[in-house]
């Protein structure tokens, strides 16, 4: 499951075939899918199309970002947390294994004379029967939940650039694993089914210039699994210095380099045996072995946004 073109889409590998779950309006967008733990319903992020006028007083309108729900074939779109003032957003969800709460970014642009200042960033937990938003990890995005949900790893931001870092489900006993002064622009980690690995993207180390990188392969034929990447396909342009996947052991240790893609902006997710790696990049989208071997193109339209493989539920 994954986004493209602004919209959600579902990826049968088995059978090569997306399926198109959303169609938004023009300038609207719809990111971050995510299987919920009984591959029953999918959770995204939705933006709506900024409006083209001020509002009263002038005031310039603010984005939004709510967070919707759908079932896993597309039907009974609804929204599911709505935003609580301008320029609020919650965004890269992910399921708590009993399905009663989220884990999210949400994020609040700080804006003073009708000028935005700054923006605040959480890392936050949203339960899903009502109640109010709870902050685990303070500058921090992109979380990430262990299989059993009892560690959390998520992007720390500070003053030296982001950090991969771990914590407790509460937030509480965090600690860095990868600091920014190692690799920079650390983003989109993943545990692994097993709960022992992560696999995250970063702007690799500067290479000689003779070395040379492997550029993603022509499309080509290759299955894993039924059906379940759901992705969301945010409109692609230009976004930064190339990337590439890495993996670390969630204590730490054993830090690896799995591609030499120099990508755009490139989320990886684990197949729910933890062999497989499907990967989402202004590219297109991709598949690989674990270790790195047996790179495969899927669909060359490509998107910046998460990704998600259906769970083992039995679930068709």
């Amino acid at each position: 499951m994954y986004g493209s073109l602004g919209n959600i889409f579902t990826f049968d590998v088995a059978a090569k075939k997306s399926t198109q779950l959303t169609r938004l309006a023009v300038g609207a967008e719809a990111t971050d899918p995510a299987w919920s733990p009984d591959g029953q319903r999918i959770v995204y992020a939705y933006t709506p199309p900024l409006p083209t006028t001020r509002g009263p007083g002038g005031l310039m309108p603010l984005p939004v970002t709510d967070l919707y729900v759908m079932n896993a074939d597309g039907s009974d779109q609804k929204v599911l947390i709505t935003h609580d003032a301008p320029g609020t957003a919650y965004q890269s969800p992910v399921w708590a294994p009993d399905g009663r709460s989220l884990i999210v970014t949400y994020s609040a642009l700080v804006v003073e004379s009708n000028v935005v200042k700054d923006q605040m960033v959480e890392v936050a937990r949203v339960p899903l029967g009502g109640g109010a938003r709870q902050t685990l990890v303070p500058n921090a995005i992109l979380p990430s939940l262990s299989p059993d949900g009892m560690r959390l790893a998520y992007i720390q931001s500070d003053g030296d650039g982001q950090s991969l870092a771990i914590a407790d489900a509460d937030g509480k006993h965090a600690r860095v694993l990868v600091p920014a002064s190692v690799l920079g622009g650390i983003t989109a980690p993943r545990f692994s089914p097993d709960g022992r690995q992560i696999v995250f993207s970063a702007i690799p180390p500067a290479e000689p210039a003779a070395t040379p990188t492997t550029s993603p392969p022509a499309r080509t034929s290759g299955a894993f699994g039924r059906p379940g990447l759901a992705w969301g396909h945010a409109r692609v342009a230009a976004h930064g210095l190339p990337m590439d996947l890495f993996l670390v052991n969630a204590d730490g240790t054993n830090l690896r380099r799995l591609t030499r893609l120099g990508e755009d902006n490139p989320a990886a997710t684990w197949s729910p045996d933890g062999r497989k790696l499907a990967i989402l990049a202004g590219g297109g989208l991709y598949l690989m072995n674990a270790d790195g071997s047996d790179f495969t193109s899927l669909d060359q339209r490509g998107g910046h946004s998460l990704l998600d493989w259906r769970p083992n539920t039995g679930a068709k």
